[in-house]
This record gives structure tokens, C-alpha cells and sequence, in this order.
């Protein structure tokens, strides 16, 4: 297990990044792969390093008290990963967080809330990484930038609050408090992949990101003003785009031709960046980046 090296580094709050070019030497540029695991699920894999993202395999009856499955994880989840990242922590994105991060050895990195599931789950405080939001952790040839940002608009009853400081588990859907949320910048391979899993974002926080590709939610984007003509303006109009959180999370992972929304996302991609690529995903299909 390589060891982390956690490294905090505030970002001016004033708005936007320094998109210079960095003094430090280019790390190496490898082939990379991508696969979606579902909801706003991800694996990255570059080399040695795999990074998880939001990974949500179990997909329980919300109805009664929700568990883990550990069949669905064995099924899905790598032997091992260096990092999950997680962006809220609505069940759909943290339910399978710990288990997944214990199964794998994983650091887990989200919220309070999310480390305070990470702990009812017995996950050891060496695995966990509570995070607030301009944080940058590193590890051996990869980097997280923790992206303040928000949740799609879903109706105030589901936003805001956290997770109890001690929860008692199982816990039921309601319980699952967002507990703020994060879009995170990956830097690995000589790539900067940024993922936003959820359809919003703070303009000022993504500005000047210039990622090589963006992973983005497109679920609700409707109820925000302008939402992919801005967020492909702010960031530089990356070259690749992944659609992510288009499927139906209540109910077994499927895969089915892309229906309206995501064909007039595709076209909204278009239309303000020509330039851009979209892939549409299919569950659990590795994708190679050159």
C-alpha cells in the first residue's frame, strides 16, 4: 500500500485558478482508461493507480433500512484502488464508499458526513480523509483537487444537513444527508480529468480548470441557468466529455439507447463547443484514452 502524503492547499476564494503552466516536470503520459460504474460511478486506471469515484453497486429497496450488497461489490469493484473520492453523501453516491474502500484498501476522501458513515462502517481513521473543499492530496504519481460545488436542483428537502455525528446504521434513504458537495480534479497520467457528479456547479471554482476530460452529470441540468454553455465555456472547452448520472438509480444498472435528454445534451456540447467529443457511457465498459 502506497502511503499518502496529504498536502492542503488553499485556493484564492476570489474566484477562478492559475491555469499557467507548471514549473514541475510533466508527469508521464500513458494510456488511460475509464469505466462507469453506474449513477455517477467511475473507475480510473492509469498504470499501477486506480482511482474510484462515487462507486454504488448495491442499489437497494429504498423502502426499508439500506445495506451494502456484498455480492454486487465482489462483482464490480477492483481488487485494489488508491483513492475513492466521493461527491455527497446521498446514498446513491456513499452507500458502498467504506465497504468498497475496505475491500480494495483504498484512502476514502469525502465530507464530514461521509467520514462519519466511513467510521460507523469500521473503516479505520487512517482510511479516511474528511475534506472541506481546495484541498489538494496527493499520492504516488496522482493528485486530487477537491472542488467546492452543488447539487443539483432537487427540492430543498433533499439538500443541505449532514449525516449524525455518530449514526447508527443500517440507516434508511432519509438519513442519507448531502452533506455538501465536491466535484474533484484528478491529475494522473499526464491527464487532468475533472468528474462533476451532480448537475450543477459554482462557475468561479471551475473557471481555468482546463481539464483534458470532464466527466458530467446531466440529470436535472435543466433547472440551472445555461448550464452547459457556461460549464464548457469556464472550462476551456475540453476536448473529451463523458455524460455521467443519466441512468435511473433506483433500479438494476441497463443499458438503452440514449434517449432525449441525453441526445439534446450531446447537441447543447455541440453547439457551444464544437471541438468537443461526448461519449455516452455503457455500464461497466472499460474505455481507453490514448
Amino acid at each position: 500500500m502506497r502511503a499518502l502524503i496529504l498536502a492542503l492547499t488553499l485556493v484564492a476564494c476570489s474566484g477562478g485558478h492559475d491555469s499557467r503552466p507548471s514549473t514541475a516536470p510533466e508527469p508521464s503520459r500513458v494510456p488511460i482508461a475509464l469505466t462507469y460504474l453506474g449513477v455517477a460511478g467511475w473507475q480510473l486506471d492509469a498504470g499501477p493507480t486506480t482511482i474510484l469515484v462515487d462507486p454504488y453497486f448495491s442499489r437497494p429497496d429504498l423502502d426499508g433500512p439500506l445495506v451494502p450488497d456484498p455480492a454486487a461489490i465482489a462483482a464490480h469493484a477492483p481488487k485494489r484502488a488508491d483513492a475513492i473520492v466521493v461527491g455527497h453523501s446521498h446514498v446513491d453516491h456513499v452507500l458502498d464508499a467504506p465497504a468498497v474502500a475496505a475491500a480494495t484498501g483504498a484512502q476514502l476522501i469525502g465530507s464530514e458526513s461521509t467520514a462519519r458513515l466511513a467510521r460507523a462502517s469500521g473503516l479505520p481513521d487512517s482510511k479516511i480523509v474528511a475534506v472541506h473543499g481546495h484541498e489538494q492530496i496527493a499520492g504516488d504519481g496522482w493528485s486530487v483537487q477537491v472542488v467546492p460545488s452543488l447539487h443539483s436542483k432537487i427540492g430543498d428537502e433533499h439538500l443541505g444537513g449532514e449525516i449524525a455525528a455518530q449514526p447508527q446504521l443500517p440507516m434508511r434513504f432519509a438519513d442519507y444527508a448531502e452533506g455538501g458537495t465536491f466535484a474533484y480534479l484528478v491529475e494522473v497520467a499526464g491527464r487532468r480529468v475533472l468528474f462533476l457528479g451532480t448537475a450543477n456547479f459554482i462557475e468561479a471554482e471551475v473557471t481555468g480548470l482546463r481539464p483534458d476530460i470532464a466527466v458530467i452529470a446531466t440529470g436535472l441540468r435543466e433547472k440551472v441557468d445555461d448550464y452547459t454553455c457556461r460549464l464548457m465555456r469556464a472550462l476551456g472547452q475540453p476536448p473529451l466529455v463523458y455524460t455521467n448520472h443519466f441512468d435511473d438509480w433506483q433500479a438494476p444498472p441497463v443499458d438503452e439507447p440514449a434517449d432525449d435528454d441525453l441526445q439534446a445534451f450531446v447537441a447543447e456540447v455541440k453547439r457551444c463547443a464544437p471541438a468537443t467529443r461526448v461519449v455516452i457511457p455503457r455500464h461497466f465498459e472499460r474505455m481507453e484514452v490514448p
